[in-house]
């Protein structure tokens, strides 16, 4: 088991992890990566990137943010420590490069660290950080968020999301494992037991630790805010309209809601 604040091991991240684990997996394998999952439609919405941009996503993994941009003509780079990781990103790459569809741009991929970003000063337009910030230590954390900065030009802007929200794990899960207790169905005490990897997770977040991170890099212009993206469909008509409202009523929402969402502007 990795304790918080150590390191992960690149060879975590799995194939098995990205395929089995890791958030979208069932949209990537249904969809050969051109279909995004809930979290990565937020997160598109979210970019706001037009033809021409040049866009970075650190920790690109399957890598369906670096095809969506190809697919809008943008110029996209996917950058991940994981060979597996880089593997998977490179299928659909190809998949999406032999559609042949028009204003395609191949995105380019590159095996690196966030602490130490293979690109020169002021190079993008957007950056994404997308599921990163818990898996990286505090300290590689800063460092990751100073060479995003670095690499951005001027007016460039930055796009993280993290996950979970520590507020819902210490008060809103266990109300929500209460009521599920009710209907008959049992969780575990510890939400973490749901996910077999969930060992990789060393630095999970507060809407307030992730603005003091950002408080403490070298971007000065950042929002940190909580969004629900998600439709519920798993669940019938009333508990998916209670969901909904726990999870987007302002202050009840801080507990309940398990998204972490910022912009940071170069």
């Amino acid at each position: 088991m990795t304790e918080p604040g150590q390191s992960i091991n690149p060879s975590d991240y799995s194939e098995e992890y990205f395929l089995t684990t890791c958030d979208g997996h069932e949209e990537y394998l249904a969809g050969g990566g051109t279909v995004l999952a809930e979290r990565l439609q937020a997160l598109w919405r979210f970019l706001r990137v037009q033809p021409g941009m040049r866009v970075l996503d650190v920790g690109c993994g399957r890598g369906e943010i670096v095809v969506q941009c190809g697919l809008g003509g943008v110029h996209a780079v996917g950058l991940d420590y994981s060979r597996a990781a880089l593997g998977l990103a490179q299928q659909i790459i190809g998949h999406a490069d032999n559609l042949g569809r028009r204003g395609w741009s191949c995105p380019r991929l590159s095996l690196g660290n966030a602490e130490r970003l293979p690109f020169q000063d002021n190079t993008f337009d957007r950056a994404v950080m997308s599921d990163v910030v818990e898996h990286l230590t505090a300290g590689e954390l800063w460092a990751a968020l100073a060479e995003v900065h670095r690499v951005l030009a001027s007016g460039g802007e930055l796009l993280i999301h993290t996950m979970p929200n520590l507020w819902y794990y210490d008060y809103g899960y266990p109300l929500f494992r209460l009521v599920q207790r009710l209907r008959g169905i049992s969780l575990p005490a510890d939400p973490r037991d749901r996910f077999h990897f969930s060992h990789v997770h060393v630095n999970e977040q507060t809407p307030r630790s992730l603005r003091r991170a950002l408080a403490e890099s070298p971007f000065t212009d950042w929002h940190v805010w909580l969004h629900d993206y998600r439709e519920y469909a798993q669940y019938g008509p009333l508990q998916r309209r209670s969901m909904r409202l726990l999870t987007r009523l302002p202050l009840v929402k801080r507990v309940f809601c398990d998204d972490i969402f910022a912009m940071a502007r170069k």
